[in-house]
């Protein structure tokens, strides 16, 4: 066999064209494609040229942890298996916030007000959600001079007519977000075109939604009597809420109104603190039973000391263990509860369970200790960290994200 010509060996991959290079770099992790830049001077000029369009990336990204260390703020990428500074992002810090939901690469953030905001920290972007005054349990209260001085919050759930369980409690304006937000979704990256935020919040985790750009938030009515909501998923233009104790509800929204079908009953005997619903690559409907342990002392640290998974029978309306998940891996926290293919994301763990912290309680009252953060293995039901202890890992809460560097009108 004659050996290759010397200019196959000397090639001068500097000259491969633009539209080549273009579907190359489409196709890379963003670690990859940041490294990709520093080939030489015409693939970064590619590469920035694709970010400045904000057309990097038709690959799915894989998950990060994205964190706030002294430093600023930061994402711990499985996919490089290392940590990468984010820019100073524009407006509130970041470290200032209270976080309360992640879909689609973007971040739903409450500032000092209680106002909710959506963050993509990769972008920058921010956009800003209805004010939470527009809420139906919030009422503002004003000083003499027309300031905002304070919040009140009443208490009734979705049952019509409304029943007071106590009168309105005050709430200092930055008080507000760490008693209402338990846990926000949207219905697609809000940089492609109409998107809904789906909000669980207090009281007894009711449900109201809002469109992004609108006007106002609207509480859902249509809940069956007594429902608490741990969770939320999006699928076929509806948004499928779970109870907290293992029901399903489907909501379809209209305008400002939702209308629910109850798809599956309840199936737990007792009341869950922490339960999750995510839909398989191949269909399958999984309900994620989480237990942590309560450490005896105040201010010590929470963990996950085991994890339970259950496939739903919609026809039989019960559920049924499942012993392995397989290829697939998980993700729960107050991110969007997601089931990913390892053949797809090579770089996570098959049978694994990625969680971060979303203790309603502990989270708010000790902001000063390590979150719990962890990969829990499925098989020999162990931990182990996700990144090396750090004792900065606790405020603002960590939260899995993935990372979009789609731009708004691009």
């Amino acid at each position: 066999m004659e050996p290759p010509p010397a200019a196959y060996d000397a090639a001068d991959w500097s000259k491969l064209p633009a539209d080549i290079l273009t579907s190359v770099l489409w196709c890379l992790e963003f670690p990859d494609f940041f490294s990709s830049a520093a080939v030489c001077t015409s693939w970064r000029a590619t590469a920035l040229d694709l970010r400045r369009r904000g057309r990097v990336y038709t690959r799915p990204q894989t998950p990060c942890l994205f964190y706030v260390s002294p430093a600023g703020a930061e994402i711990y990428s499985l996919a490089a298996g290392r940590s990468y500074r984010l820019p100073d992002l524009p407006g509130t810090p970041v470290a200032d916030c209270y976080i309360w939901g992640s879909s689609h690469g973007w971040l739903v953030t409450a500032d000092a007000r209680s106002d909710l905001h959506l963050l993509n920290p990769a972008t920058g972007e921010q956009i800003g959600l209805p004010p939470v005054a527009t809420m139906e349990h919030v009422t503002p209260v004003f000083d003499e001079a027309g300031e905002l001085s304070r919040y009140h919050l009443s208490f009734y759930n979705a049952t019509l007519p409304r029943k007071e369980t106590c009168p309105p409690q005050p709430y200092e304006v930055g008080e507000l977000r760490e008693v209402l937000y338990l846990k926000a979704v949207l219905s697609c990256d809000p940089s492609r075109g109409d998107c809904i935020a789906m909000l669980i919040h207090n009281p007894e985790r009711q449900i109201s939604f809002a469109r992004v750009g609108g006007l106002q938030w609207h509480w859902i009515t249509t809940s069956p009597q007594y429902s608490q909501y741990s969770d939320c998923i999006y699928h076929n233009n509806a948004f499928y809420a779970m109870t907290r104790q293992g029901g399903i509800h489907c909501y379809t929204i209209e305008g400002s109104c939702a209308s629910c079908d109850v798809v599956f009953k309840d199936t737990l005997p007792y009341i869950a603190y922490n339960v999750y619903i995510a839909r398989t690559l191949s269909g399958d409907v999984l309900q994620i039973w989480r237990f942590t342990d309560t450490p005896c002392e105040e201010g010590k640290e929470m963990h996950t000391d085991g994890i339970e998974i259950y496939k739903l029978d919609f026809d039989n309306q019960c559920i049924i263990s499942v012993d392995s998940m397989g290829d697939d891996a998980l993700f729960i926290g107050h991110s969007y509860t997601c089931c990913l293919s390892t053949r797809d994301y090579p770089k996570l763990l098959p049978g694994h369970v990625y969680f971060t912290d979303d203790a309603e309680y502990w989270l708010i009252e000790y902001k000063n200790i390590r979150r719990d953060v962890g990969i829990y293995n499925l098989e020999n039901d162990s931990s182990l960290d996700v990144v090396s202890s750090q004792q900065w890992l606790n405020w603002p809460n960590p939260i899995w994200i993935t990372p979009s560097f789609t731009k708004i009108n691009q």
